[in-house]
């Protein structure tokens, strides 16, 4: 999966360990990622990208308490078609019976760019089910961005690699009074461990939106035409200590 401006809170359903450590023990992660096209929510906020991110965890009774930083930075030569974005996150994951939470604040910020900084919640909810269904809400305080996404898909083992499908439906509602978005997609992956502490990721995805927010054509910087889809892959390392 690629790192997005949601991937450290909703990965924390799937990857941390099982909430049952001592409250003083605390655990590292780092995810390093690059990606052809970066797609989010059904539109895309980058092409050429390198996005990092890092953060702490440690169980606390029954929960997980997390911070977390990521940064995006698209590169070569349409790098300065789209924004650089820097992401600060707080949250806390639980698990239930049946199901695993998570809720985050997110400060999301723009170096060097024109676009202001803003505040944005995120829960997300995954059911112990087969496919592993995933509902994931956000609501930004500031600019009142809001939507759904739900992402579901099997995953199985064949060999040393662990392989993964997983479709997503969603709807953006902007802020701004721009038009509604409805979005699709569907991603294949495969992760395999590395050494005891890093795994690597390869990824390919596809996705759709009815509202053209993909870019077609890219001149002098500037996005001059759009598409209803896209296309990307990557490769991503993820370190967790």
């Amino acid at each position: 999966m690629t790192l997005t401006r949601t991937l450290l809170s909703a990965t924390t359903l799937l990857t941390f360990p099982p909430l049952v450590a001592e409250a003083s023990e605390r655990r590292v992660f780092v995810d390093v990622g690059t990606v052809s096209a970066l797609h989010d929510r059904g539109e895309q906020i980058g092409r050429e990208v390198l996005e990092f991110g890092a953060g702490v965890e440690m169980d606390v009774q029954e929960a997980t308490v997390y911070g977390a930083f990521y940064r995006l930075l698209p590169f070569g030569g349409e790098q300065e078609a789209f924004d650089d974005e820097a992401d600060y996150t707080l949250g806390v994951a639980w698990e239930g019976r049946g199901y695993s939470a998570d809720a985050s604040v997110n400060l999301l910020t723009f170096p060097g760019e024109d676009a202001e900084s803003s505040v944005e919640l995120a829960g997300a909810v995954t059911l112990d089910v087969p496919l592993v269904p995933t509902l994931i809400g956000f609501y930004d305080v500031d600019i009142e961005d809001r939507g759904l996404g739900l992402s579901a898909g099997p995953e199985w083992d064949a060999g040393s690699w662990s392989l993964y499908a997983i479709g997503r439906a969603g709807f953006v509602h902007p802020g701004d009074g721009s038009a509604h978005r409805s979005y699709g997609g569907v991603e294949l992956g495969a992760t395999r461990p590395v050494s005891n502490f890093i795994e690597l990721g390869l990824f390919a995805r596809a996705d759709v939106a009815d509202e053209d927010a993909f870019a077609r054509r890219i001149e002098r910087g500037s996005v001059t035409s759009f598409t209803t889809s896209g296309i990307a892959a990557g490769v991503s390392f993820s370190l967790t200590h």
